[in-house]
């Protein structure tokens, strides 16, 4: 018997080698493709004076199963993809210091608030108003709620736009977004799989989410005397991708999405990006991975189901609710003055990979149906594709001195 099983083990081994290696040249096949696209279509946009996000996004559209088919989804794509978010989020975090978020603080929450709640509304009674039920429309008014801070924080990093107080705003709200989206989600899943919502999960949700943010600010002051040179790592650099890294998968188990925290600990690295040169090295990493993440985004869109007429009309109307719930918040950072408060509006306005998953999850769940499903999607399509589109002229009108200086760079 056990004779039989070695021999046996011994027949299969070479297949199940070969069987790796195949799946290893494949991945391979689809990283080279995937990244080929995204430098040659992204090169094309910034040709035209475009958002390369904007190219990478399309890219992942040409190569995927919507046109050329070349790159399927898959879990491992999926997973670097995220990587790409995670470390977008840590770049862009280490740009940022936790003094330049607290000064617009306030203006922040409430461009947070009151872009959540125009949307949801706008959402969850339209959707009654055409025929869903209230389980889908509910559904439908969570996707409108949070914000995909990846795509206008890429556009600001382009435009080298990081450090005006608008881009702190849109930050700080993005924060802030994610745990209300958190919050929306959780109480409209609930509703979806038992009826009712347990009011102490939420207030759990609640308080671990800002125990979380509000632990991460406080490291700033004593992260500073750290000498991390000195720890048992190789390099700074260990210490900063590791922090992290861990950061985004403490926030992951508590619920939030990882790019909140990759971006917390980024900008707790801020206080020493200088001393320790973080920037150039986090960047190369990062403008490596970035562009999958967005070109994996085309790569889901099934452009069939968003074909049918209904689709297209509900569709339509649902951006437009999307967008203009977005714009009411601008008036939460008119301080800045009414062309940055513009700006601020349009920056909160992606829904991205974050309407994606709110889709996918009602989808799931029976929830909504494959039409109600596309319907979101081309909401997600939509706000992804004239945000980045809209920012660029939009900056150049709000702060023409940083628009020429990045001309003349």
């Amino acid at each position: 018997m056990l004779n039989a099983f070695i021999i046996a083990a011994a027949e299969t081994a070479p297949q199940s080698a070969e069987a790796v290696e195949r799946s290893l040249t494949t991945h391979l096949f689809e990283i080279f493709i995937l990244i080929l696209a995204t430098q040659i279509v992204g090169w094309l946009f910034q040709r035209i004076k475009q958002p390369a996000v904007i190219g990478e996004l399309l890219a992942g559209v040409l190569v995927g199963p919507a046109l050329l088919g070349w790159v399927p989804e898959g879990s491992l794509i999926e997973f670097i993809s995220e990587l790409g978010a995670i470390f977008l989020l840590f770049m862009v975090g280490l740009e940022t210091r936790l003094e330049d978020i607290i000064k617009v603080g306030k203006e922040a929450f409430i461009v947070a608030v009151v872009g959540a709640i125009i949307p949801f509304f706008g959402g969850y009674y339209y959707g009654l108003y055409i025929g869903f039920s209230q389980v889908s429309a509910l559904f439908l008014g969570a996707a409108l709620v949070a914000t995909s801070v990846g795509i206008t924080a890429r556009v600001m990093q382009e435009l080298e736009a990081l450090s005006r107080p608008y881009s702190r705003i849109i930050l700080g709200a993005a924060v802030i977004d994610d745990i209300e989206g958190l919050i929306v989600l959780a109480i409209v899943s609930g509703i979806a799989n038992t009826g009712s919502v347990e009011t102490g999960s939420i207030i759990k949700l609640v308080l671990i989410s800002f125990a979380f943010v509000g632990g991460a600010m406080a490291l700033v002051p004593f992260v500073r005397r750290i000498p991390i040179n000195k720890l048992p790592f190789q390099s700074p650099l260990g210490v900063s991708i590791s922090f992290g890294l861990a950061m985004a998968t403490l926030a992951s188990y508590i619920g939030l999405a990882p790019i909140v925290g990759a971006f917390m600990a980024g900008m707790v690295m801020a206080e020493l990006r200088e001393e320790y040169s973080l920037e150039e090295s986090i960047h190369a990493i990062e403008s490596f991975l970035a562009p999958i993440f967005f070109a994996y985004m085309g790569v889901q869109l099934d452009l069939a189901a968003l074909g049918s007429r209904a689709v297209l009309i509900a569709g339509s109307v649902v951006s437009l609710i999307a967008i203009v719930g977005k714009l009411f918040a601008m008036f939460g950072s008119l301080t800045q003055g009414i062309k940055n408060a513009i700006v601020v509006g349009v920056g909160m306005v992606p829904r991205g990979e974050v309407g994606l998953i709110v889709a996918s999850i009602g989808l799931s769940a029976g929830a909504v149906n494959e039409e109600e499903f596309a319907i979101v999607i081309f909401m997600v399509v939509v706000t992804t594709i004239v945000a980045p589109l809209s920012l660029r002229p939009l900056i150049a009108w709000a702060d023409p001195e940083m628009a020429a200086r990045k001309e003349a760079a």
